[in-house]
């Protein structure tokens, strides 16, 4: 995928989420929903007067919350790997050939459908207070997922297994087969670990990337339409027996 294209396609995903989003929050605060459970996590930050203390508080603090909900991130993740309906939007992520930090944006519809299957879930359950947590944090929390999506050869070393970086995201995309259904994980490595989906790859283990039975958006139309569509859609070459009757999304 050239980086223009790439430049275009993350732009249109970004305006569309962020106005949809919009909408929903406004809707949500004016129906008052109060979550289950209220959890305070500023005494992380503010049991010592250090400065360092209290920005790794805030850390720690901003790593709990990540992990409520990176849970129901993991299992919509696997999701979209398992349904057939699912999959046929989740499939224009995958069909990139190149690896880029614009390819970081999935197809916008992704984006709504964490909707019900993240935010509300997470926002019924949790509220979290995290006090003071250092904006450089924050920063690299939030951009992550650009350099999850990149090409470069810069690696986290043991950092990964708390949060993926590119060669693990990397496998996750991979055309080869023993890569299949492994890192959903995307800030967070901790659930592949727990439920034994994480593949962590040897040094020299950078796969191509694809989906050999469907190829990459060419343009604009095909970006926001093609997913609307109808079609048959494959998740890997065709499988069989009981390969098969464990991958619905293949059907």
């Amino acid at each position: 995928m050239s980086h223009a294209r790439g430049a275009v396609f993350c732009v249109a995903n970004i305006i569309i989420t962020k106005v949809s989003l919009t909408l929903f929050y406004r809707l949500w605060e004016r129906i008052g929903v109060r979550p289950l459970f209220h959890i305070d996590l500023r005494f992380l930050s503010e049991f010592s007067s250090f400065w360092l203390l209290q920005a790794l508080g805030g850390i720690v603090a901003s790593l709990i919350v990540l992990q409520a909900s990176e849970f129901f991130y993991y299992w919509f993740h696997r999701l979209q790997h398992s349904n057939k309906f699912f999959w046929r939007f989740h499939a224009e992520h995958h069909s990139l050939e190149e690896m880029s930090a614009f390819n970081s944006n999935h197809h916008f519809s992704e984006e709504i459908f964490r909707i019900p299957f993240l935010i509300i879930p997470v926002s019924l359950l949790f509220s979290f207070e995290q006090g003071y947590v250092p904006w450089i944090w924050v920063f690299l929390v939030r951009w992550q997922g650009y350099f999850e999506h990149s090409s470069t050869r810069l690696h986290l070393g043991w950092i990964r297994y708390l949060f993926p970086d590119n060669r693990y995201h990397r496998v996750h995309h991979s055309v080869e087969r023993q890569h299949f259904n492994k890192n959903f994980g995307s800030g967070s490595a901790i659930w592949d670990i727990l439920f034994g989906t994480a593949y962590y790859p040897r040094a020299d283990e950078w796969p191509d990337v694809g989906l050999p039975n469907k190829r990459e958006p060419q343009n604009f139309r095909e970006f926001l339409l093609r997913p609307f569509l109808r079609g048959k859609i494959q998740l890997h070459p065709a499988p069989t027996g009981k390969e098969a009757s464990l991958n619905p999304a293949s059907e």
